[in-house]
């Protein structure tokens, strides 16, 4: 069975502690055994210096020989070294041009003649201490020597001989035993707090993961109220603020989607319906037969409705998935809102409606699909005609060049939009007059206009007041298509 995601974090956090604890505690031990090294070292070239300290009244080996009490001082320190740092004491002497030297077995030798002695004794003459490792080849049994030579002075200003302190190396090597001692306490301590800071830690961040996790789980549900409540900074709570707007737009995409479905049903049901009566009264009788005609006509009508909305929705759908391609070619914008009005204009005509045509001087060309313009200038137009009834009515359709684009307007005199139904009435079956619009429409029209504008990168804006209700959106102009040379070989 998989691990939890706590466990994983936890194990790779404790991982990378105890990798980080054990790193450093081998650098602390490293460090710690060399200074303990260099301690010992130390203290062993100090034992040195006190056996020279010990001869600084003396000049001569002879009279260390013959003065039974510095004979005892000075073979007690010697016999003390040697049981304490198994180290071997010779105390030089340069007397007459020769070297002669008192070994721990109380000997006086003048044998000390290698080139490379000599050279260090030199050293040492000079009045500096020496470290020296195999300088005596004949010392060693299995083990390097180290030398450790410090001055033997007379007075103040001369040396007249040497203290040199013969140890082998293993002697001068800490022992991890010691060392571990040491470094093993503090390490466990870290150890032990760096779990338990890295439980805490890992739960720490696993929390926020587990809450999303849960909410996320509940919008899989259906469950769209649930929201992520994380307060740990980071990027963690911008995970979680993301999630929560993601489900306010998911709530208000799935209540649009029921919204729609509820109105697309009712639009649906409404001419169904209607048509289902009237046939079903004319399959039993019911209508009598000088009244067929009239009655043929409303289902028809009907049917004309039901294809309309059936058309919207589709072009709808075909608008939001992006699959409603544009076909964008300059063409003159004047010439289009002339062809359209010519179109309204039995309508216009049935309603008395006065027409002012303000268009801009010349052809405007502008820059987009003239089909898709064609669909949004005729159903704003439709929805003044539609809107405006009996005498006074007045409808303005304007054309204008501004900067680098063209602004079409189509206003009319017609009743004022509330305003609370003004921010709305581009959403997908919003009816402004809900009292007086049954069976003029679909509800999707301007939808359909807002987004095919969309699509062009412009939008219709409104503005409605108790003199006029207006409707802008704007063109990218163009330049007129140039027409092909009669000379060209495409006439």
């Amino acid at each position: 069975m998989r691990s939890s995601l706590f466990w994983r974090t936890y194990s790779v956090l404790l991982a990378a502690l105890l990798a980080t604890i054990a790193i450093f505690t081998g650098v602390l031990f490293a460090a710690r055994q060399q200074a303990t090294q260099d301690s010992y070292e130390a203290e062993v070239t100090r034992q040195a210096r006190e056996v020279a300290d010990y001869m600084a009244n003396l000049s001569e080996l002879s009279f260390v020989q013959s003065n039974a009490t510095m004979r005892s001082v000075i073979r007690h320190k010697i016999a003390e070294i040697y049981r304490e740092y198994n180290a071997d004491i010779w105390i030089v002497s340069y007397d007459s041009g020769t070297v002669q030297y008192l070994d721990s077995t109380w000997n006086t030798t003048r044998s000390i003649a290698t080139e490379a002695v000599k050279e260090q004794l030199q050293q040492i003459q000079a009045g500096n201490e020496i470290r020296v490792t195999g300088l005596f080849p004949e010392l060693e049994q299995g083990d390097q020597i180290v030398t450790i030579g410090v001055p033997w002075w007379y007075g103040e200003n001369e040396v007249v001989g040497a203290v040199l302190l013969h140890i082998p190396t293993r002697s001068l090597k800490v022992g991890l035993r010691g060392v571990i001692r040491q470094i093993l306490p503090p390490a466990v301590l870290a150890v032990v707090l760096g779990t338990i800071l890295a439980f805490f830690l890992a739960r720490s961040q696993i929390r926020p993961l587990k809450e999303m996790s849960g909410a996320v789980r509940e919008f899989s549900k259906g469950d769209l109220t649930r929201r992520v409540d994380v307060h740990c900074g980071g990027e963690l709570e911008e995970l979680a603020d993301s999630i929560n707007r993601m489900a306010e737009e998911l709530s208000r995409l799935e209540d649009s989607r029921r919204s729609f479905v509820a109105n697309v049903s009712h639009e649906l049901r409404s001419p169904i319906t209607c048509m289902r009566g009237y046939i079903q009264a004319m399959q039993d009788g019911v209508i009598d037969p000088e009244d067929m005609p009239r009655y043929y006509k409303i289902v028809l009508d009907e049917t004309d409705r039901l294809t309309d909305l059936v058309k919207d929705l589709l072009d709808l759908s075909r608008l939001e998935s992006g699959k409603f391609p544009l076909t964008l070619a300059p063409f003159d914008a004047n010439e289009l809102v002339r062809r359209v009005l010519v179109n309204f204009e039995p309508r216009i005509d049935a309603k008395s409606i006065a027409v002012s045509v303000q268009l801009g001087e010349g052809p405007l060309y502008v820059t987009a699909d003239a089909n898709r313009i064609n669909q949004v200038v005729s159903n704003i137009i439709d929805n003044a005609v539609k809107f405006m009834d009996g005498e006074g009515s007045r409808l303005i359709v304007r054309t204008a060049r501004e900067g680098k684009s063209v602004r079409f307007t189509i206003a009319n005199n017609g009743p004022k939009i509330a305003d609370a139904d003004l921010p709305y009435i581009f959403e997908r079956f919003y009816k402004a007059d809900k009292a007086h619009t049954s069976g003029q429409g679909t509800g999707l029209g301007l939808s359909i206009c807002q987004r095919i504008m969309q699509q062009h990168g412009s939008e219709i804006t409104v503005r409605s007041n108790e003199f006029e209700t207006a409707f802008d959106f704007l063109l990218p102009a163009a330049d007129a298509p140039r027409l092909p040379d009669e000379h060209s070989p495409e006439k």
